[in-house]
């Protein structure tokens, strides 16, 4: 008789995982939050428990666990002898109409790439952590919710359909249109990190205009005449900080070259094109102010890889950012300037409309590493 041959199990003849189908109150919530955002209930009134259990084939028990968690977020108020609604019913008086403590976060990503990318999640995710600070210690719930900057508009359609929201904050984010339709639903907005200095709408952001402004005084004190600027491509983000290396050169009344302002990517590319940019120059430049660290650090290493000292032959600070060791830049503190957005819209939400709107700036201190040589 033939001796059968083993078989042998490839990793690419296992069968995959199967997902585990949703609970039936995932189900059902799934169900109410699309009905809810559709309109579905006539005069904003549920049917009752016993009603939607026998609609959908499902216990009571199901039905008011998935109302229950509905009822977390926001989206359904529920009230003894009236009912459950999906906004409180008229005529009630406002002190028995449950307060929502929902503020909405939304963070708007610019699909950059790679290294670019980790530097602008570095601040905005130190923003985030200081919001949900504060946001914990007012007595506040926040949403978050990430989106790229091109779909901001229906990320925030869908966190209105799906939260009952006290107030917002766009962070990273100042297109107008979107904001004056928010500003219309009559939520009080903050814009953390863009300014636009609209109608009722508060702004907070880091004083990136005094922090370059800064940068260059001490570049100045340290003997350097001749400051070039290594910039972002997306400058429309963030024109406050080329403003302050203009208005420092100003004050120091030194020269200003507009080839010494080099726009790049945040990433080892941009880098090589700054350091390339700037090698060729003649006279060379004697310090680089980069938009932020970590262009500041791809730059040290790029002009390294070519035998250029940093700071013996060139100095190099940076912007601010991602923490750096060693190196010289002038730095806000991101975790802080999360905390204060959230501590203007309490004051917005506490104030209603006699709130006046705030337009904060976080402070940049300038921090001494060994990137910066005196002349």
């Amino acid at each position: 008789m033939a001796k059968r041959k083993p078989t042998t199990t490839n990793r690419e003849d296992k069968l995959p995982r199967l997902d585990r189908p949703p609970t039936l109150v995932t189900q059902v919530e799934q169900l109410l939050r699309q009905a809810i955002a559709d309109g579905t209930f006539a005069g904003d009134r549920l049917p009752t428990e016993v009603e939607l259990a026998e609609q959908l084939g499902v216990s009571r028990e199901t039905v008011r666990r998935a109302a229950e968690a509905l009822q977390r977020e926001g989206l359904l108020v529920k009230f003894r002898r009236r009912g459950t609604f999906t906004q409180p019913p008229p005529g009630l008086p406002q002190q028995l109409v449950p307060r929502s403590t929902l503020i909405g976060y939304l963070q708007a990503d610019y699909h950059s790439r790679g290294r670019e990318e980790a530097a602008t999640q570095t601040i905005s995710g130190l923003m985030l952590q200081g919001a949900l600070e504060q946001a914990g210690n007012a007595g506040f719930e926040l949403v978050v919710r990430r989106a790229p900057h091109t779909k901001m508009a229906q990320a925030f359609q869908q966190m209105q359909a799906h939260c009952r929201l006290r107030g917002i904050i766009f962070a990273s984010y100042g297109e107008e249109k979107l904001l004056r339709r928010a500003a219309g639903l009559g939520l009080p907005i903050v814009l953390l990190d863009h300014d636009l200095h609209l109608p009722q709408i508060n702004s907070v952001r880091d004083d990136s205009f005094a922090g370059a402004r800064q940068a260059v005084a001490y570049l100045a004190s340290k003997g350097h005449r001749r400051i070039a600027f290594a910039n972002w491509h997306r400058a429309d983000l963030n024109p406050w900080r080329i403003r302050g290396y203009r208005q420092g050169l100003r004050d120091a009344r030194l020269m200003r070259k507009r080839t010494w302002e080099v726009q790049a990517e945040l990433t080892e590319t941009g880098a090589r094109h700054i350091v390339e940019s700037l090698l060729a120059f003649s006279p060379r430049p004697t310090a680089v102010l980069c938009f932020n660290n970590t262009l500041a650090r791809l730059v040290i290493d790029e002009f390294r890889r070519r035998g250029v000292r940093v700071p013996e032959d060139i100095s190099v600070m940076g912007g601010g950012g991602e923490v750096v060791p060693g190196l010289t830049c002038h730095q806000a503190d991101w975790y802080e300037t999360g905390k204060q957005a959230v501590a203007v819209l309490v004051r917005a939400i506490s104030h209603g409309h006699n709130h006046a709107p705030e337009h904060l700036l976080s402070l940049h201190l300038v921090e001494e590493g060994a990137t910066v040589a005196e002349l």
